[in-house]
């Protein structure tokens, strides 16, 4: 071969090296992370604090953020979108962030103590998540999230389950969990939001440096506390204007900068993984006391009793009659505001057990009550499952009066109220019960604003949209400073079509949410312009969770 041929060819190939040289560095040159969580992520945006850390520390740097999100969701509700799917596989992203329901997506409640450790359902969507985000040849990320703030000890499962599904994956960890508990007892770091689980904008901002610590490699210290973005619905979607998202001071800013570091570049000098034995769960699933031999005859009839089933129950009603020789129950629970008759699809005496097949309308649950019969008194255990495995103790007699208040009276009193319901109207017939009712415990009660909210929105889920109304009207005339109560009337309104009455609902809401400094005037501010231009409204709505505590996000 000639010089001249050879320095061609050389020339040539060197060519081509810069030219894929330059391509790989255009797409260093960009970043694209899809976040897939719930409101440990949305509170605060966060998707857009770890955007705006990136852009700070390397300002050519092109990123884009995308949040999928809803309040509660698990990876499992998650993976039952379509959408969600077609996301990860069309979105050609660097990063794919996890972040699991607080309790695993799968908590224990025992009577009213709620508990978590079974992490097989996180395991099993982890997996299948992995296997789409590997095939679109993107990098699976987990945010191990933080335990509650009066359950630290609870800190240890979340580290070892996260820690488990990383390691088996070869996934990346983000220890946002190690970090908090850097820094949990320091009085001058408030993590969490008033309710004890969700992140402050203080906790929204660890979580934000974290993951830029993790996935930069990078350390934070020095980046901003002062951070703009557009705000995030609770289903990911970007508000169409910036905003100041989180102010952080700089002496707060730092000790979480350098508590974060401190922990992501441990982790990095140990495989990025942390050495953690798998702690005993919390819990033990009770069991029920063995009875006597069971006979229908000494069963028949009415059976009063007190139950955990939910912390604003006054007792249950049990009737279990003889047919054909067969067992019949009904099986009713007595609150302020609801008789809660469960439909008993089946009943059988098995083993010495009465066995109750119950169908709540309710909280749409599907459970079992077993129980024993010992000394003239039943013992009876509930259980159900779903996104939480529920089980709660039930106690029986003969006596009407087992809690000092006759339940008899109370099933009376809510007959009259469904009664006066039709006759005089949903708003007055329960202002005059709930008054009757106060008399009747010796103690002035109201219904709780989130039980009203929750039962408004299982009713438009029924597209029961006047029974819907009713009960959002009823919230606002007890809360009448509630913008919540405002917002969720406005809502039902919508959906009946009376988007005129929706937009002064939506104006009188938008005013109290400025006057009470309402931590989401943005939403309300963004629903009340769509209004104007006609445009749809997200509406977005709770169902009513097991009984309480409710789950955590």
């Amino acid at each position: 071969m000639s010089t001249i041929k050879r320095a061609f060819s050389l020339l040539l190939f060197l060519l081509v090296v810069l030219s894929c040289s330059q391509s790989i560095d255009e797409n260093d040159d960009q970043i694209k992370i899809l976040f897939i969580g719930n409101s440990y992520t949305y509170f605060n945006s966060s998707p857009e604090l770890v955007k705006a850390l990136i852009q700070e520390k390397f300002p050519d740097q092109i990123v884009e953020t995308q949040l999928i999100s809803g309040g509660g969701m698990s990876l499992a509700d998650h993976w039952q979108n379509e959408a969600t799917i077609q996301t990860i596989r069309t979105g050609d992203w660097d990063y794919v962030v996890l972040q699991e329901q607080s309790k695993l997506g799968m908590a224990v409640m025992i009577d009213n103590d709620i508990f978590f450790g079974q992490t097989e359902r996180f395991y099993e969507y982890a997996r299948k998540f992995d296997a789409e985000i590997t095939k679109a040849d993107s990098k699976t990320v987990f945010l191990m999230t933080w335990s509650v703030r009066d359950k630290p000890q609870e800190q240890a499962i979340l580290t070892h389950a996260y820690t488990s599904i990383a390691k088996e994956l070869k996934a990346k960890l983000v220890p946002v969990g190690l970090v908090w508990d850097e820094l949990r007892t320091n009085p001058k770091i408030e993590l969490y939001a008033d309710d004890g689980g969700h992140p402050s904008p203080l906790g929204s901002y660890l979580s934000a440096v974290t993951l830029y610590s993790a996935l930069m490699a990078d350390d934070p210290l020095g980046l901003s506390g002062n951070i703009s973005g557009h705000p995030l619905s609770s289903t990911g979607e970007p508000s169409a204007d910036r905003d100041l998202l989180i102010d952080i001071p700089n002496e707060e800013a730092k000790l979480i900068q350098e508590a974060s570091w401190k922990v992501v570049h441990a982790l990095q000098d140990s495989n990025d993984y942390p050495d953690i034995d798998q702690p005993e769960p919390g819990f033990s699933i009770p069991v029920l006391s063995k009875g006597e031999p069971m006979e229908l005859k000494n069963m028949i009839g009415k059976w009063y009793g007190t139950s955990t089933y939910g912390s604003d129950y006054l007792g249950q009603i049990m009737e279990i009659k003889a047919i054909d020789g067969k067992p019949q129950a009904s099986l009713s629970f007595y609150s302020a505001h609801v008789q809660d008759q469960m439909r008993v699809d089946n009943a059988v005496i098995k083993d010495d057990q009465l066995i109750l097949t119950l169908y709540d309308s309710l909280r749409t649950l599907n459970s079992t009550v077993r129980i024993s019969l010992s000394g003239g008194k039943m013992e009876g255990i509930l259980e159900s499952s779903g996104n939480l495995q529920m089980y709660k103790h039930l106690y029986f007699s003969k006596e009407s009066s087992p809690n000092e208040i006759d339940l008899s009276e109370i099933e009376l009193l809510m007959e009259s109220y469904q009664s006066n319901i039709l006759k005089e109207g949903y708003i007055k017939a329960s202002l005059e019960h709930y008054e009757q009712y106060s008399k009747l415990i010796g103690e002035p009660y109201k219904p709780d604003e989130f039980y009203l909210n929750a039962v408004g929105y299982n009713f438009l889920r029924e597209d029961k949209v006047k029974d819907a109304l009713n009960a959002f009207e009823l919230a606002m005339v007890y809360y009448p400073m509630s913008v919540n109560a405002y917002d969720s009337y406005a809502e039902a309104l919508i959906v009946d079509g009376r988007t005129d009455e929706a937009l002064e609902v939506y104006t009188r809401a938008y005013e109290l949410a400025k006057k009470t400094g309402y931590e989401n005037l943005a939403y309300i501010e963004e629903n009340l312009n769509k209004l104007k231009n006609n445009i749809a409204v997200d509406l977005e709505g709770e169902a009513t969770p097991p009984p309480p505590p409710p789950p955590s996000q």
